[in-house]
């Protein structure tokens, strides 16, 4: 938890600007950031098509930058019917995470298309689905997250849970998101879960702020407690990524530096406590 990281979607304002991904890389590299998730979406000038994978780019970053750890996120309906790994959606984020991995390659889905209706309905298929991918994976040597959204917390962590136990290898990780409850509407719960949570099941925690099923532009004052949420991780040994992942914008900058300097401080708040 020392070390900070990002995920690209913040660097948006960025590349829209047309800043290289490489480029951003760099600097979150110099700014010391040791995890960098790169996002389905938010890749500039190197988002990846079917066609045009840029595998030998990615693949040439993480080489350049091999003390950072590097994942691929991308949005996937495991919550909306029947898949395996045959997906072409699938292939193409397994290839682009087995080129970013560093000999440690992960891959991270987020269903954001599936309500908690759909989600229930389709339960047991998601499950069954979730764990068979979990091992066609492991075989590969690649690591398999899944991020919960706007499903209710309840029954994504009935599916995760299920479908970890149902698959051979255990290749199944959890993308916790505090500011995400926020979305499902269940903010409430937040300090509950927090306190609940396994953390060893926990493979990378997003750091973001949210206030009423809005996700803000920065680390201000919100419905996330994170000077709580880091001293429940820290107490809990947890030493995975954690990755600032607000909303992009022109002072992204500021942000991102402001950002750190909190986290820092909250890392020594819980130092000291625990």
């Amino acid at each position: 938890m020392l070390n900070t990281g990002i995920v690209s979607n913040c660097w948006n304002f960025y590349l829209q600007n047309g800043v290289k991904l490489r480029e951003l890389v760099a600097h979150a590299a110099d700014l010391q950031m040791r995890d960098i998730e790169f996002r389905q979406g938010s890749l500039g000038d190197l988002e990846p098509s079917h066609t045009t994978t840029h595998l030998d780019a990615f693949q040439d970053i993480a080489q350049a930058h091999y003390h950072c750890r590097f994942d691929y996120a991308m949005s996937f309906p495991f919550f909306g019917g029947r898949f395996d790994s045959s997906a072409c959606d699938i292939q193409l984020g397994r290839e682009i995470a087995s080129a970013l991995g560093n000999g440690d390659a992960h891959l991270r889905l987020v269903d954001i298309s599936s309500d908690s209706d759909t989600a229930e309905v389709n339960l047991d298929q998601t499950t069954r689905c979730l764990a068979e991918l979990a091992d066609d994976l492991h075989n590969d040597g690649v690591r398999l997250s899944i991020e919960h959204s706007f499903q209710k917390w309840d029954l994504f962590f009935q599916a995760f849970m299920q479908s970890r136990e149902r698959s051979n290898s255990r290749n199944l990780w959890l993308c916790f998101d505090p500011a995400n409850f926020s979305l499902a509407n269940e903010a409430e719960r937040i300090a509950e879960v927090v306190a609940s949570l396994d953390k060893s099941l926990v493979s990378m925690l997003h750091v973001k702020q949210a206030n009423a099923g809005v996700i803000e532009t920065e680390l201000c004052e919100g419905e996330v407690n994170w000077p709580d949420v880091v001293r429940q991780f820290h107490g809990d040994a947890y030493a995975g990524p954690m990755m600032f992942e607000f909303i992009s914008s022109p002072e992204v900058e500021r942000v991102t530096i402001e950002s750190m300097q909190k986290w820092h401080y909250w890392i020594a708040e819980a130092l000291e406590t625990n």
